[in-house]
């Protein structure tokens, strides 16, 4: 499908449902309020572009396997390595986080108002369950000025609160690839207080060799209303995933042989990981009076993590990692003014080791290090209401301090520290032509320091940290335009960031299969976001959304090549998406197409892999048995058996860029409440 193509029939079929209006039965679109801008906002004044999401509507025929089947949806925003359990989701915003080597880098993860991402900008959601969702809140764009390091873009995950009398819930999913997924949620409400217990089992052999996963995960969660003016949240969560297994990345020639099969290296070093981790978090709301609010919070999570790369020096990673936190803010209110300050305060300890990977066994250290990050951020944020203007401003100060004890000393001591502290201003303002319409600008900024990880990832194999490693830092200028009815949404936005200092991955012949960081001077980034949602009829809503993004290294050389000009790896110049949804009190049916341009492999541009469309389909129904709601459910995913990569590892030693993404399939099953 060519791209011109997709945005015409976006628009085409958005006029002409448009001009139809009058032959519609009026059907509200709710109101979109975002909670993630730290200050509550109506999204049609707020001067920053979003997009909130609505979970519930088609929770119960969601495969509930991937954070990426949710966010497809949002513009700007782009996902890769959905089904590689062992290297995690990897998450993009507007290029950031694109070049991460696992996990979710440098876009700050919240759920329930508590931070996921550690001080050090590394996000995982391996202990989310997603059967929980409510809703999902995504900032596109910097914004250190709410939430200090790491906020190249902010993801807002609410879970379920809210329980109207006492219910029990079970489902169990079968798939392709020996999917297998048993869930059990229960609710109930005592008084002013909220309960909801879940906890689900996941496993699946995974679409190539080598690929398989298992997890277990425990959530709790209290909510109570202590008085008229106070609340308080409490939950607690349990997740292990003995083993998550890594198929690797092959070459083009690999590929074409046999897509499913695992890097023979990988099978030969047992590449795989385990994880288990444990979270406990709460917040307090207080109202003094209607214009003054206290909120706080503050949390402990341990996690200890296993894991084998597919090379002997270092390859067995032993990881034990502490991080805990507080933060409070005061909401102050006047007429026409709305005023926020706060502070974030966090501490992150990894106890790192690594030994020789013997072929899957563990051999002598190579590595003991403590690695440590402390954060404390001060912000303010202020709405200031004129007439039709919103002027919007914020500022924050972040103290950074990273410090590395070495206790392995057979290589000389490598022990030291590292002060990396910022200051982050961000400006808004909105015009509100009418109840429906506005315009929107602003100016953000974001501040990335290098994670603990990849400062231990040192190209001279000594310990301690690579200290030739700089922060990234951005500079983020937009405008928007958005209209609200009672039949549509839609939001289009302009946007241009300069980059400095981009921390860029690398592998190098020496040390094949490790990932490694350098700066890569400056990047200019120019893009535009489309959203449009419809209500067509009572029962059919259209959702469809457009990312284009020309994002190119304006100064970035290495003594192998001048880069300057080339496109940012990794990142499709073209995205787009277009979904409907039919609802009613008994049948729920969608179908989904999403194009994902072509896009390259590396910084030298050298290889090019071409775009794709993927088409999905979701259905379910919901019958009464007695007094028990009944729901089965039935998904194919990839309806047309496109071929694509699931995964592209950037500047990968020898070609072995690619990871193939599953075909057809297929998944169904069962979910019953009483």
């Amino acid at each position: 499908m060519k791209i011109s193509y997709f945005v015409i029939f976006i628009l085409a079929f958005g006029a002409n449902s448009v001009a139809q209006t009058d032959n519609i039965q009026t059907v509200t679109i709710d109101s979109i309020i975002i909670k993630a801008s730290r200050l509550t906002e109506s999204q049609l004044i707020l001067p920053i572009a979003s997009t909130k999401l609505n979970i519930l509507k088609t929770q119960n025929v969601r495969q509930q396997l991937s954070l990426n089947d949710y966010l497809q949806e949002v513009p700007g925003l782009f996902v890769q390595n959905a089904n590689n359990f062992s290297q995690d989701m990897r998450v993009s915003v507007r290029g950031f986080g694109s070049r991460s080597a696992f996990g979710i880098r440098g876009i700050k993860i919240l759920v329930d108002g508590i931070p996921e991402t550690t001080p050090d900008g590394q996000g995982q959601i391996d202990n989310l369950n997603l059967g929980i969702l409510k809703n999902i809140e995504v900032i596109r764009g910097p914004s250190a000025a709410l939430y200090g390091n790491a906020s190249g873009g902010v993801i807002s995950i609410e879970t379920l609160n809210e329980v109207d009398s006492l219910f029990f819930k079970g489902g169990i999913t079968a798939g392709s690839y020996d999917l297998q997924r048993y869930q059990l949620l229960s609710g109930f409400k005592l008084g002013k207080t909220t309960y909801i217990l879940e906890g689900n089992h996941t496993k699946t052999n995974g679409y190539r060799d080598q690929s398989g996963f298992s997890n277990y995960n425990v959530n709790a969660r209290l909510v109570s209303e202590l008085s008229e003016t106070s609340k308080i949240n409490f939950h607690i969560n349990y997740t292990d995933s003995p083993i998550a297994e890594d198929a690797g990345g092959l070459t083009l020639e690999e590929l074409n042989a046999d897509r499913r099969q695992a890097r023979q290296r990988n099978i030969d070093f047992n590449t795989e990981e385990s994880i288990r981790q444990f979270k406990i978090g709460t917040s307090f709301n207080h109202e003094f009076t209607e214009k003054i609010t206290f909120t706080t919070y503050g949390f402990y999570s341990h996690r200890d993590f296993d894991g084998k790369l597919p090379f002997e020096f270092g390859g067995v990673i032993d990881l034990g990692r502490n991080y805990f936190g507080n933060g409070s803010s005061i909401n102050l209110k006047a007429e026409k003014n709305t005023l926020q300050v706060g502070y974030d305060w966090a501490i992150q300890n990894d106890k790192r080791l690594r030994y020789r990977n013997i072929e899957g066994l563990q051999g002598a250290v190579t590595l003991n290090q403590l690695e440590t990050f402390s954060t404390f951020g001060f912000f303010a944020v202020d709405h200031l209401s004129l007439g039709d203007f919103l002027i919007r401003t914020g500022a924050r100060y972040d103290s950074n301090t990273l410090k590395v004890g070495d206790d392995f000393l057979d290589n000389g001591d490598d022990s030291g520290s590292i002060n990396l502290n910022s200051f982050n201003p961000s400006l808004g303002l909105t015009y509100k032509l009418n109840q429906n319409t506005s315009l929107f600008t602003g100016f953000s900024t974001s501040f990335e320091t290098p994670t603990l990880s990849e400062l231990s990832a040192n190209p001279l194999d000594i310990g301690g940290f690579n200290e030739d490693l700089k922060p990234q830092k951005a500079r983020n200028f937009e405008i928007g335009y958005r209209h609200k009815n009672n039949m549509q949404y839609f939001e289009a936005v302009l946007f241009y960031i300069k980059t400095d200092d981009d921390l860029v991955p690398f592998e190098i012949e020496a040390f094949p299969d490790r990932t490694f960081f350098r700066n890569a001077g400056s990047t200019n980034r120019k893009g535009l976001e489309l959203s449009y949602l419809r209500q067509l009829t009572n029962n059919v809503s259209l959702t469809s959304s457009y990312t284009f993004s020309d994002f190119k290294y304006d100064s970035y050389g290495i003594p192998s090549g001048d880069f300057n000009g080339n496109a940012l790896p990794v990142v499709p110049k073209h995205k787009g998406l277009v979904s409907l949804l039919y609802q009613n009190e008994k049948l729920t049916a969608k179908i989904e197409g999403n194009y994902i341009g072509s896009l390259y492999t590396n910084d030298a541009n050298s290889v090019e892999v071409g775009g794709y469309t993927l088409v999905n389909l979701n259905f379910g129904y919901k019958f009464m048995l007695g007094k028990q709601v009944l729901q089965p459910f039935l998904g194919v995913n990839n309806l047309f058996n496109t071929e694509y990569n699931d995964n592209i590892r950037i500047n990968a030693f020898g070609g072995r860029y690619y990871e193939a993404a599953p075909g057809f399939n297929v998944f169904g099953g069962l979910r019953i409440q009483f």
